[in-house]
């Protein structure tokens, strides 16, 4: 059996909680390990309990959630932030990314999805549904750019600088022992981090910044 998930959920809507908590109940490799019910209790239970993934609903009594994503970067700098929302709007978007969440799932996703994104944040990647993701894209169109640039995972910066050694997806996936699919989703969304199109772009953009340079 591959190592266990451990999964904070906060969010202050009981039915919701009820119905993630099942979803996670029949994974094997993912355990909950605790429900907050505001943004000082996601905090605390952070702090406490040292969550893998932090999963966050966007709208909760207490401190707004990026707050609570800079919290979870300084206290359980090991975990990630994965945002679960129904809302999709420019400004949550774009704050909650600038302030380090690994992922972005709207609510109407389904079950599976939010368990595959969980898997995906944890293993040092990002998730956005496909929605979130054309909202990305319209924000670098429209000049959001290189908000990402001081919030790269170790996983993304490792697959940066094999992109900028000039490795294909399948040796990277090789090295990573991923699947190709996976690696191939990774690029994707590290290419909206970088506000690049191309992996020529990514690759001058990572040395700029002192990747991939033997």
């Amino acid at each position: 059996m591959s190592k266990t998930i451990r999964v904070l959920l906060a969010d202050d809507h009981p039915i919701v909680r009820a119905g993630i908590a099942a979803i996670l109940s029949s994974e094997q490799d993912v355990v909950l390990v605790g429900e907050a019910t505001d943004g000082h209790e996601a905090q605390r239970m952070c702090r406490e309990l040292k969550p893998e993934v932090l999963l966050l609903d966007l709208h909760m009594p207490g401190p707004p959630p990026m707050e609570t994503v800079g919290y979870m970067r300084v206290h359980c700098p090991e975990g990630a932030v994965l945002v679960l929302s129904a809302h999709d709007e420019d400004v949550y978007i774009r704050g909650l990314i600038m302030a380090g969440a690994a992922g972005y799932v709207l609510k109407d996703e389904a079950p599976e999805t939010v368990v595959h994104a969980i898997r995906t944040v944890v293993r040092g990647g990002s998730w956005f549904s496909r929605h979130v993701v054309q909202k990305l894209t319209q924000l670098r169109r429209n000049g959001f750019v290189q908000v990402y640039e001081a919030c790269l995972t170790e996983r993304e910066e490792q697959l940066l600088n094999m992109i900028a050694q000039g490795w294909d997806n399948k040796r990277i996936a090789g090295n990573l022992h991923l699947a190709e699919q996976t690696v191939r989703n990774y690029v994707s969304h590290l290419y909206i981090k970088l506000n690049v199109q191309s992996r020529g772009e990514a690759i001058i953009w990572a040395r700029e910044h002192g990747l991939g340079i033997a």
